[in-house]
């Protein structure tokens, strides 16, 4: 576990790493030009300056998808699907799954009693989940309609588009500061720019 813990640690460092060195040589040719060519920086910005909205671009995948005529045209079908799989699921977790292998796998993260609780915990409530889903692939076997009811009070539609439409909104004044201190900023990207590739620099030589 330790081993797979620091290959990911390893390969998250070193993206990160390459990835600020990236941004910082970006910044710092961004603001040699503004210092040196402001004019033609503002033309580069507004020609490269286009506003994507995210809701725009996932409002295909935050469009309701209306399964209920399918599910109740073959609702046997379906009871018996969802009743295999929850047996199959409470077999495997009640007579096939033990907690102490889990445990000396994830023993260096916590202690064994903290891991032992949690994965009781969780088996404990897979197994009620599982059992609740026996009861409703019976209830849709048999009896559909009565259904219906807990399905028109959880019938719900959750959006992040209807969430948060202010977190997809155009902000301006960091291009109007641009714009009216070309230099300033120029000098503030190259200046950032040269103590996060120094830094950089410094601790991968110290390393």
């Amino acid at each position: 576990m330790k081993t797979a813990i620091a290959l990911v640690v390893g390969v998250l460092g070193q993206t990160l790493f390459l990835t600020l060195v990236a941004g910082a040589a970006l910044g710092l040719v961004i603001g040699i030009v503004l210092l040196v060519d402001s004019e033609r920086a503002l033309r580069w910005n507004a020609h490269m300056n286009r506003w994507i909205s995210t809701g725009n671009a996932l409002s295909v995948l935050d469009r309701p998808r209306d399964i209920k005529r399918l599910i109740y045209r073959w609702h046997r079908v379906v009871g018996l699907l969802v009743i295999a799989g929850a047996l199959y699921s409470v077999n495997v977790l009640a007579f096939g799954f033990g907690t102490e292998p889990l445990v000396g796998s994830f023993g260096d993260l916590a202690s064994p009693t903290t891991l032992r609780l949690t994965v009781d915990t969780l088996k404990i409530f897979l197994i009620a989940g599982n059992n609740a889903a026996i009861l409703a692939g019976i209830i849709l076997c048999f009896r559909p309609s009565l259904l219906k009811e807990v399905e028109g009070w959880a019938d719900r539609q959750y959006g992040a588009r209807l969430a948060n439409p202010n977190l997809d909104a155009p902000r301006y004044p960091p291009d109007e500061f641009v714009r009216a201190h070309p230099r300033l900023a120029g000098a503030l990207a190259t200046l950032g720019s040269l103590y996060v590739l120094v830094s950089l620099g410094a601790t991968l030589l110290l390393s």
